[in-house]
């Protein structure tokens, strides 16, 4: 059994899969989706499902990536480049599992988030230079970000990175209930 805030008992959920309750009160909203915790779950899964099968694409590869990072022009050689190539799929990993679990979560989005925004910068930045380069417009510029998935149009990326920022802060700022995973066992509120 479990207490709610007016005082009643109710029966605690029979499976690990259980509503969590954190933040602001069950009143305050900041946008309605953000207190749709089917929403949430639908940004959750999303963002653990991408930047899992991401991560899982470049952690067996590390030497890989690291040319894919350098086409960037933002690191070109050295320990700063080798230690992203490695460390970054494990970070993407830990925090898709993360999300797909509910531990740890709003720390998750946060790493997605600023992750997301370093990741639309220099997409930008790599862009304009072949923009510049090849005199084309951006419809145009095609090339392997790195992510993971392949060749893909400049544009469809930015747009892509922009939908996965703004899941990670729906995440990060949602005052409401989510389903995280948990013991069975009742707990306490108020």
């Amino acid at each position: 059994m479990t207490i709610e805030r007016n005082g009643s008992m109710r029966r605690a959920a029979p499976a690990d899969l259980i509503l969590e309750r954190d933040g602001l009160g069950a009143g305050e909203r900041l946008w309605p989706p953000l207190s749709n915790r089917w929403f949430l779950l639908a940004c959750r899964l999303l963002l653990a499902a991408v930047f899992t099968y991401a991560a899982l694409q470049k952690i067996g590869r590390p030497l890989l990536f690291a040319d894919e990072i350098r086409m960037y022009g933002v690191i070109d050689h050295g320990p700063a480049l080798y230690l992203l190539a490695i460390v970054l799929p494990w970070v993407e990993l830990f925090c898709g599992i993360s999300l797909l679990t509910g531990l740890l979560m709003r720390g998750s989005a946060l790493i997605l988030a600023v992750v997301n925004v370093v990741f639309i910068v220099v997409i930008a930045y790599r862009s304009a230079a072949i923009m510049n380069a090849e005199g084309i417009g951006l419809s145009q510029v095609f090339f392997d970000c790195g992510c993971g998935f392949g060749p893909t149009y400049a544009w469809k990326k930015l747009i892509e990175d922009t939908v996965f920022f703004f899941a990670a802060l729906a995440i990060l700022s949602a005052p409401g209930y989510r389903l995280v995973l948990a013991t069975a066992r009742g707990r306490r509120k108020g």
